[in-house]
Parts: C-alpha cells; structure tokens; sequence
C-alpha cells in the first residue's frame, strides 16, 4: 500500500524525521518535476523495512530545498543526481561531485532544456499520415519552435 503526502516546503525536513521515526526507515528515491522556471515538485519514497507499506512525500519548491542525507545518508546520490539533471539546489549538502561523470550542457531534465540534435531528425509527428486530418504537425520533444521558421 502506497499513500501520498504533500507537505509544505519549510515542513519537508522535520516530515521526512518523522516518517524514519514512524518506521519509514527505507529511502527508495528521489526526484523531481520541473514545472516552468524555478518551480519544482520534489518527491521521495519512503518504505518500511519490510516492505509492507510505502509514502511518497512531495513539495513544491523553487529551485532549492533542506538536504535529506542528514536523515538518509543514501539519498546523496538521488540529490546529486536531481542537482545535475533539474539544476535544484539541496541546502546542507556536503557532496558537490556530479551524479554522472560526463559534462552536462545545462540540465536535460527540465521542460525549458533545448535538444539541439532532434532539430534536423526525422519526427513522426512531423508528418501528417491523413492529408485530410486536421491536427498540426508536432515538433519533436526538446525542439524549439523558432527553430523551424
């Protein structure tokens, strides 16, 4: 069984405590959605240890939020990893090593991240099957529309 928690971002550290109080003591992972600009949702699932009930915990935050590794040490990698994809910053985190070991150009996770590389590919949606359907061709995923003009 899975329920969902949805707290305020001051309450994100002090929430997380008490779940690993109340028995919550497994950190499965975190992530995040990129909303527009500087606006995220953070989410981390948590799980008893025997696997018998799960909670994932969500807030809204801007760009930065309260790191966990004080509370799960092995969060540091989802933190990283969040930092580098979503460009989020985790307050108190001692570990500034990327998560991947390549250069990243920007944060590819974020809604606002060109993929330069789709411009000149084929796209399905690029081409109507139907010369009578009435839908506009879409661009690919990652592909600026200013691009094509």
């Amino acid at each position: 069984m899975t329920t969902q928690v949805k707290v305020n971002e001051s309450d994100w550290l002090s929430q997380a405590s008490q779940m690993k109080q109340s028995g919550f003591v497994r950190c499965e992972w975190l992530t995040a959605t990129h909303n527009g600009g500087d606006a995220f949702e953070i989410s981390l699932m948590l799980s008893k240890e025997d696997l018998s009930e799960s909670t994932i915990l969500s807030t809204d935050i801007d760009s930065a939020i309260d790191s966990l590794v004080g509370v799960f040490p092995n969060v540091s990698f989802h933190e990283r990893e969040v930092s580098q994809m979503f460009g989020v910053k985790f307050n108190g985190s001692k570990d500034e090593s990327p998560a991947f070991e390549i250069e990243l150009p920007g944060h590819p996770l974020r809604r606002d991240f060109a993929l330069a590389t789709r411009a000149g590919a084929d796209w399905p949606g690029a081409v109507e099957p139907d010369e009578n359907a009435k839908r506009r061709p879409s661009l690919p995923p990652g592909v600026l529309p200013e691009w094509t003009a």
